[in-house]
């Protein structure tokens, strides 16, 4: 499954950026019981990059997603290892700890080339949030004694905030990376053409207000505690619509509640969509309530629009949002907090304007091209240091 957002759309981003520079570069993913590959060229344009076919969503037990991680990681490997008989690959850049950072780590032993690991969040915390039931123990285990070697034999570690670096340097007792996650500020800018056309086409009047979700509809972003929260509100507040843009496992969860609370005129889900930048002009409020975050591409792209930002109170958050400065950091545990959050922003304008102009400033200073530059010099000294 491809998408264009998290990962997915870091690595896409980074493959076009690295060939503009005349870079040859090619991005690996796993799709439907296969892997896929993705070269670039100079001919590429972003439009093509985006995958347009239907996407689809599957939610297994997860001792069958396991071994089926375990066959995709041989195919990765093997995929790896056929395409170096081609074309020489002189570094691996993975953008994963688990099943895909071993396979990297594997082929790239294999190769005898460096293998940067790149850390989104801290994965066995992830999973914590997840995995449930009588097997849980066993296989958060196993999972973690899997990242941690993934982790140890990666040449170069890199972390997406501060406190990533922090607590894997304690727990591996190495160096790790500190690189933000980049964002293209020209895509993300507040349109008010785009505004007028989303909020039409999904019925939505002038004197609404917008709360909006772009990201995984999954357990680690907090969506029950908004959907609480945003109830609350809407019994108060009529002039208010909850719009959540993303697919995943909590989807029908989440539309089961929205009908226990008999709010389905106030909720609309989008599903998946590749028209982020402009679904994000048609919010008043963006709202990120996850416990755990690596660095959220969602929040950069919506403070990069001017939205007014509520998020949780978490490490990855802070890095981009101070409190009452870019934003309002609630708890991500107390859903009152998140109501009397959005009851505020919902009601003020000149705050929302404050928070959401402030937020802009502050996103700038994470332009692709200040980033992946950063990326591309760390490629050149690990490769001459492989060499040496």
């Amino acid at each position: 499954m491809e998408l264009n957002y998290g990962e997915e759309g870091f690595a896409l981003s980074l493959g076009n950026w690295l060939t503009k520079r005349n870079q040859n570069a090619m991005v690996m993913g796993s799709g439907f019981a296969s892997v896929k590959t993705r070269y670039f060229s100079k001919s590429d344009t972003e439009e093509t990059k985006i995958n347009k076919t239907k996407t689809r969503t599957l939610n297994p037990p997860y001792f069958i997603y396991l071994l089926s991680r375990q066959f995709l990681s041989l195919l990765w490997i093997i995929k790896i290892l056929s395409i170096n008989r081609e074309i020489k690959i002189k570094l691996i850049h993975v953008i994963d700890t688990g099943y895909a950072g071993m396979a990297a780590i594997i082929a790239g032993k294999i190769l005898k080339i460096p293998v940067i690991v790149d850390s989104h969040g801290i994965r066995h915390r992830s999973l914590a949030q997840i995995l449930k039931g009588r097997f849980s123990k066993i296989l958060l285990k196993f999972e973690y004694n899997m990242e941690i070697f993934t982790l140890r034999n990666a040449d170069s570690v890199l972390g997406k905030n501060p406190e990533i670096k922090d607590y894997y340097e304690k727990l591996l007792g190495k160096t790790v990376e500190y690189i933000p996650n980049p964002l293209k500020l020209k895509t993300y800018v507040f349109s008010q053409t785009d505004r007028d056309l989303f909020r039409k086409k999904l019925g939505i009047n002038d004197q609404t207000k917008v709360v909006g979700f772009v990201g995984r509809l999954s357990p680690e972003k907090n969506l029950s505690t908004l959907l609480n929260s945003f109830t609350e509100v809407v019994r108060d507040n009529s002039l208010l619509k909850l719009v959540l843009v993303g697919i995943g496992s909590e989807e029908s969860h989440l539309k089961e509640e929205v009908r226990r609370q008999h709010i389905e005129d106030k909720v609309i889900f989008c599903g998946h969509r590749t028209d982020i930048s402009r679904i994000l002009s048609a919010f008043d409020i963006f709202v990120l309530p996850s416990y755990t975050e690596g660095m959220s591409s969602a929040l950069q792209e919506a403070m990069s629009c001017g939205c007014a930002v509520i998020c949780s109170d978490i490490p990855a958050n802070r890095v981009l949002i101070s409190h009452d400065k870019e934003g309002l950091l609630i708890n991500p545990y107390n859903s009152l907090e998140l109501s009397d959050a959005i009851r505020l922003l919902a009601t003020d304008d000149s705050l929302r304007a404050k928070l959401g102009n402030n937020a802009k400033i502050k996103v700038s200073e994470y332009d692709e091209d200040i980033v992946f530059s950063k990326i591309l010099h760390h490629y050149s000294t690990l490769m001459k240091k492989k060499v040496t």
